[in-house]
C-alpha cells in the first residue's frame, strides 16, 4: 500500500515543480538562489521582484495586482502561511467594491517575516527588520527593529545590521 501512495504521489510532486518552474521564469526578477519552493501561491509574477538568497517557505502568498508591486530585497526569510497584499479599497467610497486601490510593497535586505504575518498595501520594511509571527503590518516597519502585533506595532529596537551581518559572516 505504502508502494502504492508514494508511486501516485511522485508524478503530483513533478507537476507542481515543473508549475512552480514556469512561474519562475515569469517574474520580474528572481535572484540566484531563491528557489520558488511549491506551495507558494503568486499572482501577477511580472509584478513581483526577489533579490538573492532569499528564502520563502511553502504556503505563502505572494499576491501582486496588476498595478501593485511586490519587492523584496537580498538575504530575506519569509515563514510559512505569509500573506502579501497589494490591493485593498477606499471605504470612503461606495460601493466597495466599486472602486479597487492597488499599492505597491517592498521589503529591504536582510528582513526576517515570521509564520503568518499579513503584510497590507502600501508598506515597506527597512533593511534589518524581524516581523514577529501573526503580525498584521500595515505601516512602515523602521530598519533594525522587532514588530509584532495586530496592527503591528514597534517592540524593541535590534542591534544594526551592519553588526549582526557581520557576526553572521564571520561565524
Amino acid at each position: 500500500m505504502s508502494f502504492l501512495i508514494r508511486s501516485i504521489k511522485l508524478p503530483f510532486t513533478a507537476i507542481k515543480r515543473m508549475r512552480m518552474a514556469f512561474i519562475a521564469r515569469k517574474f520580474c526578477k528572481l535572484g540566484k538562489g531563491s528557489p520558488l519552493y511549491p506551495g507558494v501561491h503568486v499572482s501577477n509574477p511580472q509584478n513581483i521582484s526577489i533579490g538573492e538568497n532569499v528564502s520563502i517557505a511553502p504556503g505563502v502568498w505572494l499576491s501582486a495586482s496588476s498595478q501593485g508591486l511586490i519587492t523584496i530585497g537580498d538575504r530575506c526569510a519569509v515563514a510559512a502561511g505569509t500573506r502579501f497584499v497589494t490591493t485593498t479599497h477606499d471605504y470612503n467610497i461606495l460601493p466597495i467594491s466599486s472602486v479597487g486601490v492597488n499599492k505597491s510593497i517592498n521589503v529591504g535586505n536582510d528582513v526576517w517575516i515570521g509564520t503568518a504575518a499579513i503584510i497590507l498595501p502600501g508598506v515597506t520594511i527597512f533593511d534589518g527588520a524581524v516581523v514577529a509571527a501573526g503580525a498584521v503590518v500595515a505601516k512602515d516597519v523602521p530598519a533594525d527593529c522587532v514588530v509584532g502585533g495586530v496592527p503591528a506595532q514597534v517592540i524593541k529596537t535590534v542591534e544594526p545590521r551592519e553588526a549582526r551581518l557581520q557576526r553572521g559572516i564571520g561565524s
